[in-house]
């Protein structure tokens, strides 16, 4: 073939190389062509999502996919951890309640026993007392009986055997942890282990408001007292010489 018989270019390029000068034609061929590769793109972009298209991630979302799933993961456990924590709580809570309510059924236990430990402590006590008691009135009647029998005239029971009675009682008292105490005249006045039932007048101011007289014993039990002493009092007054010679004077100078 000779030279006039060389290929010539296709139509789209005669076309191309007849519309264009020279110096840009190279120009629209690059603009044809990447169009074309954008065309591509949008193609292999539209595709649907498969195992190719996975593969073609970038490490940085898998790592971010991967971070989220460790996320949940942390927020189940901790959930898990919490309620645990609730479940033995409930549990200490529990026994804690069972332990309070036992203690107190103990403490009423404990209560009562003492309650019943001091009314038997009181009961012995008293039994104790009682019991010197009828003593002494069994003896009192077994002496009345006695004189009665006796001729009249003769039927008085001596002073020293009725006092001695009173004796008897004290001894009861005093092994049951009572002190019997009197006070002599002149003595100042106790307010709390002593009380007035009269009183005696007297012109000496220094006596005033002392003990003239004691009218029966007081009674102190463990060291409070449970009987208080009664007296009679002094209570000053003015002579009434003295009182007459000043009304006189004040009906001279009056």
């Amino acid at each position: 073939m000779g030279n006039n018989d060389k290929e010539e270019p296709p139509t789209d390029q005669r076309m191309v190389d007849d519309a264009f000068p020279e110096n840009i034609k190279d120009e629209v061929v690059d603009t044809v062509t990447s169009n074309e590769e954008i065309k591509e793109e949008k193609l292999i972009l539209d595709e649907p999502l498969n195992g190719s298209n996975v593969e073609k991630c970038t490490e940085e979302e898998l790592g971010k996919a991967e971070s989220v799933s460790i996320s949940n993961d942390d927020i189940l456990q901790n959930i898990t951890d919490l309620s645990a924590k609730v479940d033995s709580l409930n549990q200490l809570f529990s026994e804690k309640t069972q332990h309070m309510e036992h203690k107190g059924k103990i403490i009423d236990q404990m209560h009562k026993e003492l309650q019943k430990y001091k009314d038997d402590i009181y009961s012995q006590v008293l039994r104790q007392v009682l019991l010197d008691i009828i003593e002494v009135r069994d003896s009192i009647l077994r002496i009345t009986d006695f004189y009665l029998k006796k001729p009249e005239g003769e039927r008085d029971i001596p002073n020293e055997t009725f006092a001695g009675y009173a004796l008897d009682i004290q001894d009861i008292l005093d092994k049951n942890g009572v002190e019997i105490y009197e006070s002599s005249p002149g003595d100042s006045f106790l307010p709390v282990k002593q009380r007035v039932i009269k009183k005696v007048v007297t012109e000496n101011s220094e006596l005033h408001g002392k003990v003239a007289e004691s009218l029966s014993c007081g009674y102190d039990y463990n060291g409070r007292t449970i009987s208080a002493e009664k007296i009679a009092v002094y209570y000053y007054e003015e002579p009434a010489e003295i009182i007459t010679e000043i009304n006189t004077e004040m009906v001279q100078h009056g």
